[in-house]
């Protein structure tokens, strides 16, 4: 019939133009693979930690349709300069992102992108309800009522580092750190929540310390358990906190973050297992938590100064 206009339903009739359709149902990032026509070269989902969906993709196809998603994402765009256009119903916004941007996407957003020059980037999914509880913890208001701003290419000296460095953990696989990874993503969310949503921060409300006696409980969970590969919920349970809680509090009555003061017990323990007794580098790691020698050694100099077979025979040598 000239003049008509009719839309598809989901089972496939025709509808009246006068019908308006039903937006699309957002899905959950999993539920997204065909719009990437390739799997993940590296993903959090073959590490330990279960915080959040990391995934990295290079090589895919230059056009990539993206339907609303229930969770927000953020974008890092890697492989070196390029020009993205991204398109919806309204005008398209087109701009030369560098390597290193981000890119934030709020959830129930869709949109179409078209890559123009090195396809490489990385995805962090955050489901709404842990940005809020973030807005809530630290801002104090209301987080429902925060939206997340929608920028392409921007550049964030704190953003970027954090989430640089949880592609580097998640390289690890089955050998990341859980609590390593918590930690960032608890960084990661906070800087989120003060710089990338509408509102104007209000004041943050007064922290609170740990009771002593929970603070002991925590104490003792980490010395009992520094061998096995603590998360952050770990120590918040033995805390009887919740999480978004715990990092605060934990820091007020310590000084120091739960990742930061674990590791510095873990590299005491490794100092008196060097000095004690005549183990590989390798146990000695083992039995420190640390997931393998490489790590172990890294963080060892970081801490100590020279590396933990130079710290044995220097300290051996100065026991004679």
């Amino acid at each position: 019939m000239p003049g008509a206009d009719p839309t598809t339903g989901c089972d496939g009739r025709s509808q009246p133009s006068n019908v308006e359709p039903a937006a699309p149902r957002a899905v959950a990032p999993l539920q997204w693979p065909w719009a990437l026509a390739s799997p993940p070269a590296a993903s959090s989902e073959s590490t330990p930690w279960r915080g959040a969906l990391l995934r990295r993709w290079c090589g895919t196809s230059p056009v990539m349709v993206q339907p609303p998603l229930d969770q927000h994402y953020i974008v890092m765009h890697l492989g070196g300069a390029k020009r993205v256009t991204r398109r919806r119903d309204g005008p398209q916004l087109a701009a030369t992102v560098e390597g290193g941007s981000i890119t934030i996407v709020p959830a129930g957003t869709a949109y179409t992108w078209r890559t123009e020059g090195p396809i490489a980037f990385a995805h962090l999914y955050l489901p709404p309800r842990r940005l809020a509880e973030t807005i809530e913890r630290e801002l104090d208001r209301a987080g429902r009522d925060a939206l997340l701003v929608d920028r392409v290419g921007c550049r964030d000296p704190l953003l970027e580092p954090v989430m640089a460095t949880m592609l580097d953990e998640i390289e690890a696989g089955a050998e990341a750190s859980t609590i390593r990874l918590d930690s960032l993503f608890e960084t990661f969310c906070s800087r989120l929540a003060r710089q990338h949503c509408a509102q104007s921060p209000a004041r943050d409300p007064r922290p609170v310390a740990l009771a002593p006696h929970r603070l002991r409980r925590v104490l003792a969970r980490i010395e009992s358990d520094l061998a096995s590969d603590l998360s952050l919920a770990d120590l918040a349970a033995a805390a009887g906190s919740s999480q978004s809680h715990f990092c605060r509090a934990f820091r007020l009555a310590t000084g120091a973050s739960p990742y930061r003061y674990l590791i510095d017990r873990r590299i005491e323990r490794a100092k008196v297992l060097l000095l004690t007794g005549s183990e590989p580098l390798e146990a000695i790691a083992r039995a420190g938590g640390f997931q393998h020698l490489q790590q172990f050694t890294r963080m060892f100099k970081q801490s100590v100064g020279v590396g933990p077979k130079r710290f044995r025979v220097l300290h051996r040598r100065k026991g004679r």
